[in-house]
């Protein structure tokens, strides 16, 4: 039985726009956005259909045709939550690509996570770990999201944040997901803010290589190189 591959998104730093490049990428087959926490409704250009609180029939007429389907049900502050179990099971059957969000970062740059996220569909072929450059240089306590969790970081939340937090960050991210190193791709996002910083960053990329993740330094907002940055192929 037909079944769409799986892929998520968590962390910190451009999640949303990793969610639409995404999308785009792959818009010539059918594809849905979506999420396990809390989004904001994509919309055009981004998106073609937005299916708000679909019944079965509805997500499956949505996914008939090539294109990007948003959907969710309604929930506070103008947000969209996961569909039901019923209906992802609907679209799986319809769709080639499900992209969805499966954390959230109060639109900060890096964060930690709490016990009961990120929420990982079962199934999922690969997870993007997004983190967020821009960070660097600042006060953890105005970059990253729950940096409480981490009781040095709770005690000393001026400390401004290096790659070490970062890497940090990142490995609270692949032990919280679950997923084996295989199924992961790290994307430090937002290179673009932080150029005098490039032996840094390499050095940073080398220690988690090391420990068996791809990372991948980019500028999701205007990398020419998207297409090798965001591919799947040769992953799945």
């Amino acid at each position: 039985m037909h079944s769409a591959k799986r892929i998520a998104v968590i962390g910190a730093g451009g999640k949303t726009t990793t969610l639409s490049k995404l999308a785009d990428l792959h818009r010539t087959a059918r594809v849905l956005l979506t999420t396990t926490t809390h989004i904001f409704p994509f919309s055009p250009p981004v998106c073609d259909r937005l299916c708000i609180a679909p019944t079965t029939e509805e997500i499956t007429q949505a996914l008939a045709q090539p294109g990007v389907v948003c959907a969710g049900v309604p929930s506070k502050n103008g947000k969209l939550t996961g569909l039901s179990e019923e209906i992802l099971q609907a679209a799986s059957q319809s769709a080639d690509w499900i992209f969805y969000e499966a954390d959230g970062a109060r639109c900060l740059p890096l964060k930690l996570h709490a016990d009961t996220e990120p929420v990982i569909l079962p199934g999922t072929a690969h997870c993007f770990v997004v983190a967020g450059l821009s960070a660097w240089g600042k006060p953890i306590c105005e970059v990253v999201h729950r940096y409480q969790l981490r009781e040095d970081w709770a005690q000393n939340p001026g400390r401004l944040v290096d790659g070490a937090v970062i890497a940090d960050c990142v490995r609270d991210a692949v032990r919280a997901c679950g997923l084996p190193h295989a199924h992961l791709t790290v994307l430090l996002n937002q290179a673009d803010t932080v150029t005098e910083k490039v032996e840094e960053i390499a050095a940073m990329v080398r220690e988690l290589e090391a420990e068996g993740l791809t990372c991948k330094t980019c500028s999701l907002q205007e990398d020419g190189d998207l297409a090798k940055i965001l591919s799947l192929e040769g992953i799945l």
